[in-house]
């Protein structure tokens, strides 16, 4: 057998090995933080924070709005609402499949994507899109049923080689412990130092240090999980992972990668520095106070004490209002300025300046071009590679395991290999357009052989084109298009109708036609009989 390199050696344990990873990266979670801190507080907590801490409240909002802004259209761009696969069926050798494979291959990418869109799919991917653009960094975990869980960058540690790819990852699982009736007990946080904030305020709950190394030699994902005393609870080998760390930007040689709000970390800091000036300057040109003329007639025990509206002994020019608004104002105007400037400068850096897609029955395809190249041309590339490093391994998962539930032909076990004939292709962003593409392009194929002379329309193959067309709007041809046998049988049980009927039809004609001889030559000897009668009488 084997051996499983995600065991840990009798010396140490993974709790210990988590802790020196995590200490490892310690500057890369607090710079996390604090962009968590000016931007969603709540995605990635402050070291040491509970349940019932008090959580930063940044001064702006604009960047907030504008990492829900960008997430959302990312998500929209990753996974369209047309109820479409966002990945599609290829061969593997490059070939175009015949349309009756092709058809297959449609329908089979369809009860895949059915299969996914059931459960959270979506609500997760919006939430690991938050987390790479504040934090750099997330962990998205597919579990044996179809759901999804997304573990912020203080759950996990993560170890890449020089090319990028994980070979070493330990993440924090937590079952329910014992039942027990000590309230006091089943709220004791024993063993996690307060640095890891991540194990802390969860009651009833253990933590558990999974492990995960990648085998080079056996081609497949180790697994081995402690609890925290270091005790054996699960082991066990994927072929195809449901561990999917994402990073934003990756950086050769870094096993953590950068974030969008990294980047622009310049103009949030000082939108955030404006914005609290500006609210400083504003509290403070509200603020004003009622002063008495010292060496007036008015008594200033007569203005403090008398309720307002009541009448009082005063000179006008003896009372007046102090306030600094009238010589702050010039400083306040030109913080409101550069405020309003650096709004737009954050609100661009996160597409707010744009309307992006409107909701209504019919979005136009150039709609969603136009967001996608606008998505490409802010993100630089880091949305086609998070599309990739988070789909592709989500779709492979989704096979395995409806390969392994029978949910799928057993025979197609191979054919998703590197040596099968199937290859995963994920058509997200622009590329998803070409299904709508292709199914207008079909309409206007149809509205032009029906134009074509009679002769032409003979040799069209029609049931090609259903195939096609049926292809395109995401139902399975099988189910709508008649195969030539069938089409034949078809045609001979018709033919086959006709006949009957005909020969029915003639034989009713041919006993009509004897029935109406007989009488009529009954007829016929009845006149006859009568006129011999009258003859005889007459003579």
């Amino acid at each position: 057998m084997a051996k499983n390199l995600a065991k840990p050696t009798e010396s140490t344990t993974i709790a210990e090995r988590f802790t020196h990873l995590d200490s490892v990266r310690s500057s890369k979670l607090e710079r996390s933080r604090y962009m968590s801190s000016l931007t969603l507080p709540s995605l990635l907590p402050i070291d040491g924070i509970t349940n019932n801490g008090e959580l930063p409240k940044p001064f702006s909002s604009v960047a907030s709005r504008g990492v829900t802004n960008m997430a959302s259209r990312m998500l929209s761009a990753l996974l369209p609402l047309n109820d479409l696969p966002f990945f599609k069926f290829e061969l593997s050798d490059g070939n175009t499949a015949d349309p009756e494979t092709f058809s297959y291959m449609e329908a089979l990418s369809h009860q895949i994507y059915n299969k996914l869109t059931t459960e959270n799919l979506r609500e997760s991917i919006f939430l690991a899109l938050q987390h790479l653009i504040i934090a750099g960094d997330c962990l998205v975990v597919m579990e044996d049923d179809y759901t999804f869980r997304v573990y912020r960058l203080d759950q996990y540690v993560v170890r890449r080689d020089i090319d990028g790819s994980v070979v070493e990852l330990i993440y924090l699982d937590w079952v329910p412990k014992e039942p027990n009736n000590d309230m006091y007990e089943a709220y004791d946080n024993n063993f996690f130092p307060s640095s890891w904030n991540a194990l802390n305020a969860l009651p009833d709950y253990q933590a558990h240090f999974c492990r995960v190394v990648w085998n080079k030699k056996e081609d497949r994902w180790d697994y081995y999980s402690e609890d925290a005393e270091g005790n054996k609870v699960d082991e066990g080998t994927y072929t195809s992972t449901p561990f999917m760390p994402l990073r934003w930007i990756g950086v050769t040689g870094e096993d953590y990668g950068r974030s969008h709000c990294e980047e622009i970390l310049g103009d949030i800091e000082t939108l955030e520095a404006y914005t609290k000036a500006m609210i400083d300057g504003m509290t403070a040109a509200s603020t004003f106070w009622v002063a008495i003329d010292p060496a007036g007639i008015t008594d200033i025990d007569d203005v403090a004490q008398s309720p307002t509206g009541s009448f009082i002994g005063a000179r006008q020019g003896d009372v007046f209002t102090v306030s600094p608004a009238q010589t702050i104002s010039p400083q306040l105007s030109a913080c409101q300025t550069a405020v309003e400037q650096m709004r737009r400068e954050v609100g661009n850096a996160f597409l707010l300046g744009s309307a992006g897609i409107r909701s209504a029955e019919r979005v136009t395809a150039t709609e969603v071009r136009m967001l996608g190249m606008e998505i490409e041309n802010v993100l630089g590339g880091a949305f086609s590679a998070i599309a990739r490093s988070l789909l592709d391994p989500i779709v492979r998962r989704t096979i395995s395991l409806m390969l392994r539930n029978g949910e799928m032909d057993e025979r197609l076990a191979d054919e998703f290999t590197e040596n099968g004939k199937l290859s995963v292709s994920i058509v997200t962003g622009l590329q998803a357009l070409s299904r709508d593409s292709d199914l207008t392009k079909l309409m206007q194929l149809g509205e032009m052989v029906r134009n074509l002379p009679a002769e032409a329309i003979q040799h069209f193959r029609w049931d090609q084109y259903g195939i096609a067309l049926i292809s395109s709007l995401g139902f399975d041809p099988r189910s709508w298009v008649r195969n030539e046998q069938e089409t034949d049988q078809r045609q001979m049980d018709m033919q086959q109708k006709a006949m009957e009927m005909q020969a029915q039809q003639a034989i009713a004609m041919g006993a009509a036609q004897g029935a109406g001889a007989g009488a009529g030559q009954v007829a016929q000897t009845g006149i006859t009989s009568a006129a011999m009668q009258m003859m005889q009488g007459g003579m």
